[in-house]
């Protein structure tokens, strides 16, 4: 088989959407499926997924592409898989699934003692938050113990996905080191001060992120239309496979991720250069990451509830509605004349009682100031979060929907005064997921080759100094109002947790 004719397959399951994407060498997109993520129905604060209808979405999404009249399937020479972190995914010892809990899920808020919480963030270097594997776990014990019991598997979103594709249990370092105490390996003492010691022997075994943790098998080339034998690599943490699709693979760019969870990205040599966020392996250095559970979203939110004149306005252009936004925000000066909106809807990994809101609203204030206001929140959170990691960054790649906003590409280069570029493929996450099966089918001798190769700018926005100066004084504004708000948050939760 030619290079020409090689195929790459990055498959990226997300918290809203999967979808799978074929590459040709150069990065070149030949085609692409999505799908929604398929949706469980459970009670308040659980958000959970069921791993065969996860796998047969999957299996729909990536047949379409490889039954395309673009792609030959014969020519299909690697795959990756990235997926959500966080979370837990179990399966007992025939690999049927025992649970399925998505990083979204609010049940483990409150599973650690003080004092559990405090060991943990010692051993480990991040703070448990509710919705990550161990506070799970903890939960788990707590409240199912009949599943804790049934667990002889601990993976994490994508991981279900290589079991399905391969028959292999396994994890990458980006969401292996989750577990890893200050040797840089899994790490016993953290399981033991949580009382799950049990759990400890059931975490998988790390296979690189680049190298094949195994080959298509006969089953699932059924499904997928895959060619059996396939090598699959072992893939990342969607956060990181972002981080390689845009280009980013040593330290000197930020990452800033513009989708539904809204992200925050720098690449570290090693994780005490950053601050903030959470650390997690990546290639041969860590990444930290700090999240807004509701970055896009606040948008479509916004949209749906105060934008119908809009969408029917777009509707009758014949246009997608985000052009009409974008004509509405660049109709109201930059800061929404003194109007912030918080768009913790979800609230955020480090303060998950935060909420959202408008403030400093007056009677001047219209819906199209309340819209700019809404994309500036998420591009303040966002770029303040980035600066939290490491002030230490050249410039700023943008990826995500949000990233294809000219307007707000330009709000995220003037909130952080650095030049912000655009990758030219829109589907960064399945193209990380596509390199790293490259690379462990050999297309690639490493990951800077192929980078260089298969990664593009299709966008540049420089700081614009006047603006800058704007942001920064609300910035300041920002900080305080979320400060105060501290108490207030924490009440409100109380009473929405009495209705």
């Amino acid at each position: 088989m030619s290079e020409a004719e090689t195929v790459l397959v990055g498959i990226d399951s997300g918290l809203t959407n999967v979808t799978v994407t074929a590459f040709d060498p150069s990065g070149a997109e030949l085609a692409s499926a999505s799908r929604d993520t398929p949706a469980v129905e459970t009670v308040r604060g659980r958000d959970e997924q069921d791993h065969d209808r996860l796998w047969d979405v999957v299996c729909e999404a990536t047949a379409a592409v490889v039954e395309s009249d673009a792609v030959s399937a014969d020519a299909v020479a690697g795959v990756g898989v990235a997926g959500h972190g966080h979370g837990l995914y179990g399966l007992d010892a025939a690999g049927d699934p025992v649970c399925g809990i998505k990083s979204t899920d609010s049940r483990a808020l409150d599973a650690l003692s003080d004092a559990q919480h405090e060991a943990a963030t010692e051993r480990l270097g991040w703070e448990p938050f509710g919705a990550d594997p161990l506070s799970l776990l903890v939960w788990l014990r707590e409240h199912d113990p009949e599943a804790y019991e049934q667990l002889e598997t601990v993976l994490f979103s994508k991981d279900v996905l290589t079991y399905r594709l391969t028959g292999e249990r396994s994890t990458d370092p980006s969401e292996g080191s989750v577990f890893y105490g200050p040797d840089g390996d899994y790490d016993r003492a953290v399981f033991e001060a949580l009382d799950i010691t049990e759990a400890f022997d059931a975490l998988p075994p790390v296979v690189p992120s680049t190298d094949a943790c195994g080959t298509v098998t006969d089953a699932a080339a059924t499904r997928t239309g895959l060619p059996a034998g396939t090598p699959v690599a072992t893939g990342l943490h969607d956060v990181a496979a972002c981080t390689l699709g845009a280009g980013i693979i040593e330290p000197g760019d930020g990452l800033v991720i513009l989708g539904t969870w809204g992200q925050s990205v720098a690449v570290l040599d090693d994780p005490t250069d950053g601050d903030a966020g959470l650390p997690r392996r990546y290639l041969d250095g860590w990444l930290r990451y700090e999240g807004v559970r509701s970055g896009a979203a606040c948008l479509e939110w916004f949209a749906e509830n105060c934008g119908s004149d809009w969408r029917r306005e777009a509707e009758e252009r014949g246009v997608s509605s985000y052009v009409v936004y974008e004509e509405v925000i660049e109709d109201v000066p930059p800061a929404a004349n003194g109007l912030i909106f918080h768009p913790y809807l979800k609230g955020a990994t480090d303060a998950p009682n935060s909420a959202g809101g408008f403030y400093g609203l007056r009677l001047e204030h219209t819906d199209a100031h309340m819209l700019r206001a809404v994309y500036e929140g998420i591009a303040m959170t966002q770029a303040r979060a980035l600066d939290a990691i490491t002030t230490d960054l050249n410039a700023i790649r943008l990826t995500g929907g949000g990233a294809q906003s000219a307007a707000w590409a330009q709000m995220v280069a003037d909130i952080s005064t650095r030049p912000v570029r655009v990758p030219s493929e829109r589907e960064t996450g399945a193209l990380g997921a596509a390199l790293c099966g490259g690379l462990a089918a050999d297309i690639y001798s490493t990951p800077s080759a192929a980078v260089e190769r298969a990664v593009g700018t299709a966008a540049r926005h420089e700081p614009d100094p006047a603006t800058a100066s704007q942001y920064r004084t609300l910035g300041e504004a920002f900080s305080q109002i979320a400060d105060a708000m501290a108490g207030p948050w924490e009440t409100l939760k109380r009473v929405g947790e009495t209705e």
